[in-house]
């Protein structure tokens, strides 16, 4: 891995750190906040996630630490890539101002 590409993954991973520890926050929020109640498929519904986030944080430390770079940028940067219609629409509103009509 070049020093480029390495510092690219590192920055793509802890982004999904950052992730996961958003979703681990709205996790708890959902579970004991104000307005809770939990059920077993609302808490199942979560593990599901934080599975899948777990399998692609260690599964791109996995393919980085034996050799498969291109494989560990691109499990890593997975997230990303499916929050991209999310942050363009963010994106839009934010341009557009106060007083538009995005709706």
């Amino acid at each position: 891995m070049s020093k480029t590409t390495l510092v690219l993954f590192w920055a793509i991973w802890l982004l999904d750190v950052l992730l996961a520890l958003f979703g681990y926050r709205e996790f708890i929020q959902g579970v004991f906040g104000r307005y809770a109640a939990p059920n077993s498929k609302y808490i199942f519904l979560w593990l599901i996630l934080f599975a899948a986030i777990l399998l692609i944080l260690c599964g791109s430390l996995y393919f980085k630490n034996y050799g498969h770079p291109g494989m560990a940028m691109s499990v890593v940067s997975t997230p990303l890539v499916l929050a991209l219609p999310y942050v363009l629409w963010l994106a839009v509103i934010l341009i557009s101002g106060k007083g538009a009509r995005w709706n």
